[in-house]
C-alpha cells in the first residue's frame, strides 16, 4: 500500500525578516538564487496588487502555476517552521499560506512565466493611465529589477521573491503618480514580521509555543 507523502520545507527568518528555505524534500526544487518564500502577509498584499492588473488580462492560472503553497506543520526551532505542501489558489489563498516560486532550475519555470506575465501587464495599466510622449514598454520595467538585482548583488545580498515582485506592481516612472494631488504617494512599508500566533490552530497542540514572539 502507497503512502501519500506530502512535500514539505523548512524555513528560517532572516535579518531582513523575509522568509528563506532552509531545506526542502527532494521533490521541490529551489533554485539557490531563488530560496525566498513569500509569508502569508506578502501572499495577501501581492493579491491585491495583482488584482489591479485583471481588467488588463490577468491569467489565473500563470499565477497559480507559478508558486508552490505551503501551510504551517510546526516549529522546528527559533524562528524555523516545517511547512506542507497544499493545493491552494493563489489569488484566493486561505489565511496562513506561504508560496515559493515555482522555478524548474537554471532561473527558467513557471515563476519566471509568471513575472513576464505581470510586467506585460503592468504595461498595458501605465501605458492606460498616463498620456506619457512615448509608450512605456516592458524593457525599462525589466532593466529597473535587473539593477536593482545586480546592486545587491554587488552588496552580496539576495533579492527576495517578494521584493522583486513588488518591484514590478509598484513601478511607476519617475516624474509620474497615482496621487491625487499630484505628489508622489509613499505606499506603506509591509510588516514582514510574522507573528506566530495568527497559526496556533495550525502548529501541532503537543509543541510548547512561545507565548512571546521576538518576531
Amino acid at each position: 500500500m502507497s503512502v501519500d507523502r506530502k512535500n514539505w520545507c523548512i524555513v528560517q527568518l532572516g535579518e531582513d525578516y523575509n522568509w528563506w528555505v532552509h531545506e526542502a524534500s527532494d521533490d521541490i526544487n529551489v533554485d539557490a538564487e531563488m530560496d525566498g518564500i513569500l509569508d502569508p502577509k506578502q501572499v495577501d498584499h501581492m493579491s491585491d496588487l495583482l488584482t489591479q492588473l485583471r481588467p488588463y488580462g490577468l491569467s489565473d492560472e500563470i499565477v497559480n502555476n507559478a508558486f508552490i503553497s505551503f501551510q504551517i506543520e510546526k516549529e522546528t526551532g527559533k524562528q524555523m517552521l516545517r511547512l506542507v505542501e497544499v493545493k491552494n489558489d493563489v489569488l484566493h489563498a486561505k489565511e496562513g499560506v506561504f508560496c515559493l516560486p515555482h522555478t524548474n532550475g537554471d532561473q527558467e519555470g513557471p515563476y519566471l512565466d509568471f513575472l513576464d506575465h505581470i510586467t506585460a501587464l503592468r504595461v498595458k495599466l501605465l501605458n492606460a493611465n498616463f498620456n506619457f510622449k512615448q509608450p512605456l514598454n516592458i524593457e525599462e520595467i525589466e532593466d529597473i529589477v535587473h539593477e536593482e538585482q545586480q546592486e545587491r548583488y554587488i552588496s552580496g545580498t539576495k533579492m527576495h521573491a517578494f521584493d522583486e515582485i513588488m518591484s514590478i506592481l509598484d513601478y511607476v516612472p519617475l516624474g509620474y503618480s497615482f496621487d491625487e494631488d499630484g505628489d508622489e504617494e509613499e505606499d506603506d512599508d509591509v510588516d514582514n514580521e510574522l507573528d506566530l500566533s495568527d497559526f496556533d490552530d495550525e502548529i501541532d497542540d503537543s509543541l510548547e509555543i512561545e507565548e512571546e514572539k521576538s518576531w
